[in-house]
């Protein structure tokens, strides 16, 4: 079973309360790869926060306010862009337009969800959110079991056509 980290960035703790209380003991089963999936939440109340721990240990998923103090959720996903990980980020928002989204999805957001919403919707996005992690992971891992798998084959290769060569 892989447990992946998930860290919730909002400025209510009643919503980033709720929020840990709806993913305690939630698992999502992929039998397209075999994986069982549990979660372990952590919270950050500003952007600044959610920043600073990204940094030290980024999550595999961010569920991440629009509106916080100080700096907002796109203000946090601009400090992020450059980074090499693939973190998927959700925004959650109760100010949803077009143009936020578009913002949103330029500066990496992968998916929305619209406060308020229930714990299973927000289980929904979630299972969605690991699905696609776990996937592009394992894709990852069979890219390079093939790049691997190649260079052997053309290394035994080119041994046993210069022997015949070399007699």
């Amino acid at each position: 079973m892989e447990t992946l980290r998930i860290l919730i960035t909002d400025d209510e703790p009643g919503m980033r309360m709720a929020v840990e209380r709806s993913l305690r003991g939630f698992k999502v089963n992929l039998p397209d790869v075999g994986e069982e999936v549990s979660f372990d939440v952590s919270q950050a109340a500003t952007g600044e926060e959610a920043i600073e721990k990204v940094n030290e240990s980024a999550p595999d998923i961010l569920l991440l306010d629009y509106k916080l103090p100080g700096m907002s959720g796109l203000d946090v996903l601009e400090q992020l862009v450059n980074r090499q990980n693939e973190m998927l980020t959700v925004m959650i928002t109760a100010y949803a337009s077009l143009e936020t989204a578009v913002t949103a999805t330029k500066r990496g957001a992968w998916d929305f969800l619209a406060k308020p919403f229930t714990p299973e919707e927000l289980r929904n996005t979630v299972r969605k959110a690991a699905s696609r992690l776990i996937l592009t992971r394992q894709a990852r891992k069979i890219a390079d079991e093939k790049r691997k798998v190649r260079f052997q084959f053309i290394s035994v290769l080119a041994h046993e056509l210069k022997a015949p060569l070399a007699a």
